[in-house]
């Protein structure tokens, strides 16, 4: 690999991780911004909507300090999650006392989820990029 071409790669990488970053921030607002009506309304759902913003800003500050292979990882997996857990419960429910309860639609949760779907793939570019530089 010419000079040239690894200084455009490593610019490429710091790009997609900014990005990246910027993503992991944005989802940990809206997380921030829906939590205190979450826990009045349900506190379980609550409680996952404030680990959720956890994670997300400490994957962000990972993301920006230039993250190892196993927060890449855990990142893929925690946005992966959070946005099946989202579809699961917006659209089939999840237990409740009585049958299935199915969460409301709203929009910031939709952006919200639209945004860990475009950071579950750049994570993944990030994440492939990395293993290019280890051989």
């Amino acid at each position: 690999m010419s000079t040239k071409n690894a200084a455009y790669s490593k610019g490429n990488v710091s790009t997609l991780r900014y990005a990246a970053a910027a993503l992991a921030f944005a989802s940990q607002l809206a997380y921030l911004w829906s939590l205190p009506g979450e826990f009045v309304i349900r506190p379980l759902v609550g409680a996952f909507v404030l680990l959720a913003a956890i994670f997300q800003g400490l994957l962000a500050v990972s993301l920006l300090f230039g993250p190892g292979r196993w927060m890449l990882r855990f990142g893929i997996l925690l946005n992966a999650t959070i946005a099946v857990v989202w579809v699961v419960t917006r659209f089939w429910g999840f237990p409740a006392a009585v049958g299935f309860a199915r969460l409301p639609v709203e929009p910031l949760g939709l952006a919200a989820t639209a945004v860990e779907v475009t950071l579950i793939v750049l994570l993944v570019r990030l994440r492939k990029s990395q293993n290019k530089e280890d051989r």
